[in-house]
């Protein structure tokens, strides 16, 4: 199986954002390299399920160009989405643009959103029958409208990791002090050069 990206962005949109590993470096992982890349991750994210990236890869077999024009509106979404979300902590207005490709996005997708009944409740869920290549974008839009318009912009974090990391995360400490994408990695990595500079012979 593929290597995917850990899930640490705390919603959907900001786990998107972080298919580069790190952002900042000249040489970075990109996990979206092709479309089975974007389908793999929409099923590890759960975005969409296992059934729908099979169907969805038999239906890109057939019309490789489709596939590769559908990848790279992901990959404008996914660049727009970082801009849209790490603004704010800068003190940033939006990028002209950027909302518009979200926006477009949207109106793509919301077509394809239903109301369903079930015992706990009604729900919203995307329509599963059809062959459409951009499926995966449709959750990843609606998340990001919903965190723009409801969530809280002063809570999401960019992960100062090694200078390069640049990951998103939605900071849901009770104090507001998380740092770091995942403790185990870039905290760590702070921690040692922190220790390591320690031990270094005072500078004469």
């Amino acid at each position: 199986m593929t290597e995917m990206p850990n899930l640490i962005g705390g919603v959907l949109c900001l786990d998107f954002v972080n298919t580069v590993d790190p952002r900042h470096a000249p040489e970075r992982r990109e996990y979206l390299d092709d479309y089975a890349g974007l389908l793999a991750w929409g099923v590890h994210a759960g975005a969409i399920e296992t059934s729908q990236g099979e169907r969805l890869r038999e239906v890109a077999a057939g019309d490789p160009a489709e596939a590769g024009r559908e990848l790279g509106r992901a990959i404008r979404l996914r660049e727009a989405l970082y801009s849209l979300f790490s603004r704010p902590g800068r003190g940033q207005p939006p990028a002209p643009g950027d909302l518009g490709v979200l926006q477009a996005e949207l109106n793509r997708a919301m077509p394809h959103l239903r109301l369903a009944w079930s015992p706990a409740g009604y729900v919203r869920e995307w329509e599963r029958g059809g062959p459409a290549l951009d499926q995966v974008l449709w959750p990843v839009a609606q998340s990001a409208a919903e965190l723009l318009v409801q969530g809280s912009l002063e809570r999401i974090r960019e992960c100062p990791g090694q200078g390069t990391c640049g990951w998103l995360f939605l900071d849901l400490s009770k104090n507001a002090s998380r740092r770091w994408c995942d403790m185990r990695v870039c905290g760590n990595r702070a921690k040692a050069r922190r220790h390591y500079a320690r031990t270094l012979p005072p500078a004469e």
